[in-house]
């Protein structure tokens, strides 16, 4: 078994304090460049303190940009779900007129058709007024105004046909 003395224990003891004061003093910044013992252990305790404010700051400015985001993202969703329900009314009333088109082309065709013995039996400008009809239907349906300024349905039109 080997006796170590008591001398050894403490050389020891104070190289590994003296191995730690010199690693703080190469990690820590260096202002002053001093290398005693005790400026070093205090500009250590004053960068620890330094570090932990700005953690501390850091921790704060990063949590209210968090909040901010948060906020900004459920904004965001809330504008998203308004576009969904607005496109979503819009290709609804966009079916509706792309139905009461074909069934404006169904009259159309069938108006053509059914024009020469209208003619022998009517005027001649029947079978015009029944095309304008058409047209202007055809035209309420694709969303564009009316003489009267507004779309089929009672809405008021976004442009007026410049044809």
């Amino acid at each position: 078994m080997l006796i170590v003395s008591q001398k050894e224990v403490e050389r020891r003891r104070r190289g590994n304090i003296n191995e730690g004061i010199n690693e703080l003093g190469r990690i820590v910044p260096n202002g002053s460049g001093e290398k005693a013992k005790g400026a070093i252990l205090s500009r250590a305790v004053q960068y620890i303190h330094h570090l932990k404010e700005n953690e501390a700051r850091n921790i704060e400015k990063w949590t209210l940009e968090k909040l901010l985001m948060d906020q900004a993202m459920g904004d965001l969703q809330a504008q998203l779900e308004e576009m969904r329900r607005l496109w979503e009314e819009e290709r609804a009333a966009r079916t509706r007129a792309e139905s009461e088109l074909d069934v404006l082309r169904g009259l159309k065709g069938s108006s053509v058709a059914e024009a020469p013995s209208a003619a022998a039996t009517s005027s001649a400008s029947a079978p015009e007024k029944t095309t304008e009809a058409a047209a202007a239907a055809t035209s309420a349906s694709d969303g564009e105004t009316t003489q009267g300024g507004e779309e089929e349905g009672g809405r008021p039109g976004k442009r007026q046909r410049t044809d």
